[in-house]
């Protein structure tokens, strides 16, 4: 019974760690695509506000958004790289 407990419980903690991993980009490669299509171009004035973007999630959104309207090329999983850069340096919202 003890040993059953302790396998459900390391079951459920690496689960939730893959949960976060999945959830969360590279900030590196982030950094460096935000880099490349020269983002603060536009974002100069007032970069990255939270009015706009209140969570990760719509985090995620207004990055595809800018995607998909200047044709930057990105797949879903650099989204998230940029989108986990900016978080990171300036949301700082907490990942679930």
């Amino acid at each position: 019974m003890n040993r059953a407990l302790t396998l459900l419980s390391a079951s459920l903690l690496l689960a939730s760690a893959t949960h976060v991993n999945a959830q969360s980009g590279d900030p590196r490669a982030g950094e460096s695509l935000h880099k490349d299509a020269n983002c603060l171009s536009c974002h100069a004035a007032n970069p990255y506000s939270t009015a706009k973007t209140p969570s990760f999630e719509r985090l995620i959104a207004a990055v595809n958004f800018c995607n998909v309207n200047l044709n930057t090329g990105w797949f879903e999983d650099e989204v998230l790289d940029v989108a986990t850069y900016l978080n990171e340096k300036y949301y700082k919202y907490v990942i679930e």
